[in-house]
């Protein structure tokens, strides 16, 4: 289970009734050298989940019905060695979901009411994610990247959709999908079409068709589209991508030049230079609207007044920490909050919570380093009314 959007949040959010839930974030290595290690890892964060698990009066029998499919991951050495940077896991009695995400996550075993999200916000919001788009004569790649990650994604999909449309159209080895990603210890593979022939004897209104096509089924495998979507692609084919593409975030800036022999961390270099200064202008926005609604009662960084806020659809921009925690209880018909100064095994990151029903309320999520904090609290909010 590797697509993570708004939807797949949803359905987090919806399992308080298959309480108690467990959320695992862990770190991974790539590749068949380091299976044993991030096996060895997840196994360990089971045993502090299937601790936790005790506090709840729950039946060892029980306990072990809710962490069975979990222990039988283990022994996957398939798994462990098909890695991105990090590995999201969340479980509970008859429910389970798992992502490999570009972020390097630190150790956690969370056992509470709800899932523990927070620490997915970096790729959930638009801050710090975005697409690379690779086009040549002969290849198509889709890579998403963050500040610090990079990861082809798989566009097997895309070709047997692709032999239905185009089978006596593409010239021989214009394209090659990407059906693996060889950085996680996959294959790259290659699916070729056609009867011979170059790109320039290709009629126009043909490569417009193939890139309609590819703007359509590519913008089903993105997570959402508030993340910018970068070309790399020769001059020539740029501006006909461009006008194929309804994609709403396509940059206008490119990469240049034939990306077909260039590696994936090449690209994210030339990539973060195009879309850095787009992200750091999007938060210092977003601050400086925070500053100068300030006082107005448009703001606020009292989680008293923010996760009810959250819950009605009013926060426009939230700003967390994610590495601190305010522990309490919401209720959200009363709106009551009480406040724990210690976590209890039924408590809640009250926090988290207001990230998450944020983010599903189409507001922005900002995790950010407490010192870059606007008003430098755990977690700050601009209110749409």
């Amino acid at each position: 289970m590797e697509r993570l959007n708004k939807s797949e949040v949803e359905l987090l959010l919806g399992q308080e009734e298959t309480a108690p839930c467990v959320s695992i974030y862990m770190p991974t290595q790539k590749g068949r050298e380091r299976a044993k290690e991030n096996s060895t890892r997840f196994k360990n964060l089971l045993a502090k989940a299937e601790e936790q698990l005790t506090g709840w009066s729950l039946e060892t029998s029980e306990v072990n019905n809710i962490l069975e499919p979990a222990k039988k991951l283990i022994g996957d050495s398939y798994y462990w060695a098909n890695q991105s940077e990090g590995l999201a896991y969340f479980i509970s009695n008859g429910f389970t979901r798992f992502y490999r995400l570009p972020l390097q996550f630190e150790e956690m075993s969370v056992v509470r009411k709800s899932f523990h999200l927070k620490p997915l916000f970096k790729l959930l919001s638009s801050d710090g994610q975005f697409y690379i788009l690779a086009l040549s004569q002969k290849d198509a790649r889709l890579l998403r990247g963050t500040q610090s990650t990079i990861e082809e994604m798989d566009l097997s999909s895309l070709v047997e959709k692709f032999e239905v449309e185009f089978v006596d159209e593409i010239p021989d080895q214009f394209l090659q999908f990407h059906t693996g990603a060889p950085d996680a210890g996959g294959v790259r593979t290659a699916v070729y079409f056609g009867h011979g022939g170059e790109i320039d004897s290709i009629m126009r209104e043909r490569l417009l068709k193939f890139f309609r096509f590819i703007d359509r089924e590519i913008q089903g495998l993105l997570d959402d589209h508030n993340s910018p979507l970068i070309l790399a692609c020769v001059d020539y084919l740029t501006p006909l991508y461009k006008t194929s593409s309804k994609y709403p975030l396509l940059f206008e800036e490119s990469i240049k030049g034939n990306p077909e022999n260039i590696s994936a961390r090449d690209l994210h270099n030339e990539a973060w230079k195009i879309a850095k200064p787009y992200f750091q202008q999007k938060e210092q926005s977003a601050k400086n609207r925070y500053h100068e609604l300030k006082g107005t009662g448009k703001t606020s960084n009292d989680i008293l007044e923010i996760l009810p806020a959250a819950y009605h659809g009013r926060i426009s921009d939230l700003f967390v920490t994610p590495g601190i925690q305010q522990w309490g209880y919401f209720d959200p018909e009363s709106e009551k909050i009480t406040l724990n100064e210690e976590p209890q095994y039924d408590s809640e990151d009250l926090i988290d919570m207001a990230a998450a029903k944020t983010f599903t309320t189409s507001g922005s999520v900002y995790a950010i380093d407490s010192e870059q904090m606007p008003d430098k609290t755990p977690a700050a909010a601009i209110f749409r009314w």
